[in-house]
């Protein structure tokens, strides 16, 4: 434990930033018609997949300011 203590605050930084890069990328991997359970083709604003990458986006935008 007092490894992880002794590290700098950046590296939490980058893991963190990491993290959220590598959802965005495991939410795109997901087909969107596991996402849909019906068959209808519906408007991009209903497709998950772009509302949690703005969300993502936002957050390392965030991350961005404060670092």
């Amino acid at each position: 434990m007092e490894l992880i203590q002794n590290l700098p605050v950046a590296w939490a930084n980058y893991l963190s930033i990491f993290c959220f890069i590598f959802l965005a990328i495991s939410i795109w991997s997901i087909p969107k018609e596991a996402l849909q359970l019906d068959s209808q083709p519906r408007s991009i604003l209903f497709d998950l997949r772009w509302w949690a990458t703005t969300l993502i986006i936002l957050q390392l935008f965030i991350y961005w300011i404060f670092n």
